[in-house]
């Protein structure tokens, strides 16, 4: 009989799926305090999906979530503002791709040269407010030329 998956026992599956993974956090970036396994549960009072773990600081409450059935991370830990600048720059980059102007992957290379980092470390969940800012700016910029 196999054990449950959770972040002590991921699927070995899941974790090969992962191309890029980045290190398990065990400090806040924010207030170098130590960060713990958390469900959406605790966090949010209800579970988002069938694999609601995240990692959690339990001083100031930064987080980041879980790729699926793995315990690596989807991104580095944020705070409120840096999740609401991801959270903000990411629709107008999904506009850029949706409106056929470029591939999603495509829209990743674009961007990445826009904000001269790599393509590979080209995700919204590694993003800093900075960078968040810098990308909603290239796509709402690339989107205006577009209609101009």
């Amino acid at each position: 009989m196999h054990e449950p998956k959770t972040p002590a026992n991921p699927s070995r599956k899941a974790m090969a799926r992962v191309k890029n993974p980045l290190p398990v956090p065990t400090e806040c970036r924010f207030c170098h305090s130590g960060v713990h396994v958390a469900t959406h549960q605790e966090v949010y009072g209800r579970d988002y999906s069938d694999w609601p773990y995240m990692y959690l600081c339990g001083d100031c409450g930064a987080c980041v979530g879980m790729h699926p059935f793995t315990n690596i991370p989807l991104g580095t830990l944020a705070d409120k503002a840096t999740r609401d600048a991801r959270k903000n720059c990411k629709k107008p980059f999904e506009a850029v791709w949706r409106s056929g102007l470029m591939s999603r992957t495509e829209a990743y290379a674009w961007l990445a040269a826009e904000l001269n980092i790599p393509v590979d470390e080209c995700h919204f969940g590694w993003f800093d407010i900075s960078q968040c800012e810098a990308a909603k700016r290239a796509c709402l910029s690339i989107s205006a030329e577009r209609t101009a």
